[in-house]
């Protein structure tokens, strides 16, 4: 009950964080929105207020908890006192401006919770959250006693887990990693933090995780609609917006079909997620680490703080598209001022001295978007820092073609500081969490720019040409032959980047493509695409090249969030020319085909996540180990076990909320910790040879138990002495499979 009530509350402190943005966001609304409302307020109001209030109260509970670390439950007067603070926000911030005490009369506020909503918003409602909460459920549950967890996920949990229970089980204030317990933390860890807490306040380690997850992921298609209609005008774009979210566009589809003879086999290969030659996998795709379902809707659910950061990130977009939108109509307006349009030279330089040589440019009607914008990011360092990454690029090319550019800086500056000071409290001093190097080609086969383009055409499968139809669009309607010739360019390129998915295929996929340009440049019955969508794809490709270009972490695959996030909002305008197609009698059938061909390798890989998620891995809350740990052990006592920690003896003290030496590799190298001296640690205490040098180097180490099982036994790093510890230690527990030896 005391959980639910933490989610209630932070979703009304949120709601006032919103409601002193009132004037603005009046403003901007009309700006954004013209002509009308285009969705209801409180499609946008409620979303916002969860993640808003959720991320701020969370912050607020975490550095409490740190100030009563020496309390035996720190998080309990946390949880008192921002709780206190929450209730007291709202009346003091109507006692200090009476202007906001309008809102609670009527007008702004009636309209946001006045819950009327239209039929399109109700669709992206409940089959967002009946679509996300299977999966999400599914992959993550309690059996009796058992924590359960589906193959789709495990692999991550083995990190996130021993975070959560770091905190809810544990008293791991300030923050350090459990995989690596140095004193530093530089995981980006405030989402599970905030899950902890609500195990904390009464529910379950699966229910605190699940819930906020598919808060998260219904408020962001919430959000994402909202915002695709706002751009667009057009509500059957907000929902392919979302339909295109979570089903992926790929030629894994068709590279997967290719390999099979006949169609039998190829549907039972879905089925069963089979290979052509009968043998088992999981993801389909071909290109690098496309197996581990970096695409797939699997992203979300073993990765849980992504959604939540994505949703910020749309609610800054809020906030400053209409710096963007601004410039864009000041644009349209100079090209459609007279009867004869002015040359493109004229208006060109128009343009160049409208952003860059104008008061205009430079001069910020309102600073306090840019400010919250930049609080807002910045504070999402330690939630999701490559979001944070790549919402910049996104801000920094809109600041490049709009107005009232100072704002855009404002944003940046309080976006850095805030990070780097974060950095400062939780990395230390002089251990940068992001070190940026020049690595061209993301994952392809090298920084060539064939293969770059090889790969991404692999990769997105026909996105790229549907994007390039909006130019063709556009072009068509001022040359109809120079828009010939960029269609057949632009087949040529794409036929030739290609990957292997049979001569039928191609056939088809590019049929449909370009009876798709004909019908942009030759038939008249098309809805016309919003001229905002045309904008909108060189700033929402930003991430795209900032992944192709930089690598700002050890594991260049983190930059698949950077990728992730540009096509999420790349799709804005690519379903913006959809659904005129699919509103034209003409042209609908075709769309139809498109949004097959877009879609397919997404419901292929729905399938797989349901395949995957019939097996689970079990952790018994009644293991002996976990019980004698979580009773019999300090919160800040350091495990010496097999760096293998998924399963195990490691796993067992980790939900007990323990930390272990050193951890699983990837977690704490990806992580941007140097494991090699205790690497070597590690081998010389098992495989010691004196008791004396064994005791002294556990001591320098701060390690307090030392685990042997049958991980140890088998290990191949190095020899394991087992009767060293007996002679050196005593024991502190033991079984049929573990033994437990206490240093101090």
């Amino acid at each position: 009950m005391m959980a639910l009530l933490y989610i209630l509350v932070s979703t009304c402190l949120g709601a006032g964080i919103i409601l002193c943005l009132e004037p603005y966001l009046k403003t901007a609304a009309e700006i954004v929105s013209k002509p009308g409302k285009t969705v209801s307020p409180a499609f946008i109001f409620i979303p916002s207020s969860y993640l808003v209030g959720t991320f701020i109260l969370s912050w607020v509970t975490y550095f409490l908890a740190v100030a009563f670390r020496n309390c035996e439950k720190p998080l309990l007067y946390a949880n008192i006192i921002s709780l206190v603070f929450s209730f007291a926000f709202l009346p003091v911030v109507v006692l200090l401006n009476r202007s906001i005490t309008g809102i609670f009369r009527g007008g702004f506020l009636k309209d946001f919770l006045n819950f009327n909503l239209k039929p399109a918003e109700w669709f992206v409602l409940i089959s967002s959250f009946l679509f996300w909460t299977y999966f999400i459920c599914r992959s993550f549950y309690m059996d009796g006693d058992n924590l359960c967890v589906g193959y789709s996920a495990f692999s991550d949990f083995g990190a996130h887990l021993p975070v959560i229970r770091s905190f809810s089980a544990g008293r791991n204030y300030p923050a350090q990693y459990p995989h690596f317990p140095d004193g530093t933390m530089r995981y980006h860890f405030m989402f599970y933090f905030m899950a902890a807490n609500l195990e904390f306040l009464g529910l379950t380690l699966p229910q605190a995780l699940n819930i906020p997850s598919i808060l998260s992921l219904v408020c962001f298609s919430m959000l994402l609609y909202s915002l695709c209609v706002f751009l667009t005008k057009k509500p059957m774009a907000g929902i392919l917006s979302c339909i295109l979210f979570a089903f992926r566009s790929s030629y894994a589809f068709f590279t997967y079909m290719n390999d099979f003879s006949d169609l039998g086999s190829f549907l039972q290969g879905i089925a069963k997620n089979l290979n052509a030659d009968g043998s088992y996998r999981e993801h389909i795709g071909k290109t690098l680490h496309e197996d581990w379902g970096l695409w797939a809707q699997k992203v979300y659910i073993n990765q849980r703080h992504l959604s939540f950061a994505f949703g910020l990130f749309i609610v800054v977009l809020f906030l400053m598209l209409p710096f963007f939108i601004e410039t864009i109509n000041r644009i349209k307006s100079a090209a459609d001022s007279e009867n004869k349009p002015e040359p493109k030279q004229v208006l060109l330089f128009k343009y160049i001295e409208l952003i860059l040589f104008s008061r205009e440019a430079w001069a910020v009607k309102s600073i306090t978007p840019c400010i919250v914008s930049g609080i807002i990011l910045g504070l999402m360092a330690y939630w999701n820092g490559a979001v944070v990454i790549a919402g910049i690029s996104v801000l920094f090319v809109m600041a490049i073609l709009s107005m009232q550019k100072l704002g855009y800086l404002v944003t940046a500056i309080i976006t850095f500081i805030l990070s780097v000071l974060q950095s400062r409290i939780f990395a230390g001093s002089g251990t940068g969490v992001v070190s940026p190097g020049f690595n061209p080609g993301f994952l392809a086969e090298s920084g060539r720019l064939k293969d770059i383009l090889s790969y991404y055409t692999e990769l997105l499968g026909i996105l790229p040409l549907i994007l390039a139809g909006i130019f063709i669009f556009f072009v068509s309607q001022k040359s109809k032959p120079a828009a010939v010739f960029l269609s057949i360019v632009l087949l040529v390129l794409h036929v030739s980047f290609m990957p292997s998915v049979g001569e039928f295929r191609v056939v088809a996929i590019l049929s449909a493509v370009t009876l798709c340009y004909v019908f942009l440049i030759f038939w008249h019955d098309i809805p016309n695409m919003s001229y905002v969508s045309l904008w909108l794809v060189p700033v929402f490709i930003a991430p795209v090249i900032l992944a192709t270009t930089l690598q700002l972490t050890p594991d260049i695959t983190v930059n698949h969030k950077y990728i992730i996030l540009s096509v999420i909002l790349l799709n804005i305008p690519v379903s913006d020319l959809l659904t005129g197609l699919i509103k034209s009698k003409s042209s609908c059938v075709i769309a139809v085909c498109l949004v097959f061909i877009l879609t397919c390798t997404g419901f292929v890989d729905m399938i797989t996540l349901h395949n995957l998620d019939r097996n689970s891995v079990r952790y018994s809350l009644k293991d002996e180990l976990y019980t004698w740990v979580k009773n019999e052990t300090n919160p800040d006592d350091i495990f010496l076990t097999h760096y293998m920690t998924h399963y195990g003896a490691p796993m067992s003290i980790m939900l007990a909320g323990r930390s272990v030496y050193n951890g699983y590799p990837y977690f704490t190298i990806t992580a941007g910790y140097d494991i090699t001296g205790r690497e070597e640690c590690m081998k010389k205490i098992y495989s010691a040879r004196d008791s004396g040098e064994l005791r002294t180097l556990a001591l320098s180490e701060g390690i307090d138990y030392i685990v042997v099982e049958d991980q140890n036994r088998n290990a191949t790093e190095y020899n394991l002495n087992e009767g060293i510890l007996y002679e050196t230690f005593s024991i502190a527990f033991h079984n049929n499979r573990v033994t437990i030896f206490k240093v101090r």
